[in-house]
């Protein structure tokens, strides 16, 4: 009986594995099984299409948001972790999306993480009180309208304080990538702050926004029509959707 109760205690563990080592055609239908899932992913498909045909030069905020959501459902997860079983194009597909990938910055990859300086500012009560002035002081910054003196005196204190001079230099990551972006992206636009310059780990502004002309109302009534085209090219087994497969 012991051995018998020991043998269950292990099924889940068992079960884990098995399903980390999903084909990943077996995780895009398990993904069309669940109502939410397959929403989220036909936004993805939306989202993220520039990128993965490789048209993109780089990950647009509402790809990054849509891989989010993907991942918050229960059959999302599967889709990043299963095996190409060889497929080139499946694999090719995963180092696409790979930087689109809202993970925390690893610790050996040199820099930090804007996740972990934040956490290292608000552990500081010198910086978290003046991070908390730069919240209440610079709406209209991260609204991309202009850096008004009194966000700039803010952002100029909190280049003296050593932890905070951490989020002017962290590279974003993790879930609040899209929104640190663009307000690193703002700042080196609209604020010169002394000799101290705001550092942005973004590329040219001119593609920051790179097709963001994408339409949020598929999130509704059209990404249906999607559903129904993507559920076609999953029954071709055409190339372009096993590029697509393989996602977060």
């Amino acid at each position: 009986m012991k051995c018998w109760c020991g043998t269950l205690a292990l099924l889940p563990w068992v079960l884990v594995v098995l399903d980390a080592q999903l084909i990943c055609w077996q995780a895009l239908l398990r993904c069309h099984d669940e109502p939410e899932c397959e929403l989220a992913y036909s936004q993805y498909l939306a989202a993220c299409e520039g990128h993965l045909r490789g048209t993109g030069r780089r990950c647009p905020s509402h790809c990054i948001n849509a891989l989010i959501r993907l991942n918050h459902t229960r059959g999302g997860p599967a889709l990043e972790s299963c095996d190409c079983a060889r497929d080139a194009d499946c694999l090719g597909a995963k180092r696409a999306i790979e930087p689109c990938l809202p993970r925390r910055h690893p610790g050996d990859a040199g820099g930090i993480g804007c996740m972990e300086a934040r956490q290292r500012c608000e552990e500081d009560s010198g910086c978290h009180a003046s991070l908390a002035d730069y919240l209440s002081n610079c709406g209209q910054l991260f609204n991309g309208r202009k850096c008004s003196p009194k966000c700039r005196a803010t952002i100029q204190q909190m280049l003296f304080i050593p932890n905070g001079a951490l989020l002017n230099r962290c590279v974003c990551d993790g879930v609040e990538r899209p929104f640190c972006e663009v307000v690193k992206e703002n700042m080196s636009k609209l604020c010169s702050v002394g000799d101290h310059s705001v550092a942005s780990d973004q590329p040219d502004v001119d593609y920051l926004y790179e097709e963001e002309d994408y339409d949020p109302k598929s999130d509704r009534e059209d990404v249906y029509a999607e559903n129904s085209s993507a559920s076609q090219r999953l029954s071709s087994c055409s190339a372009l959707l096993l590029l697509l497969w393989i996602v977060f």
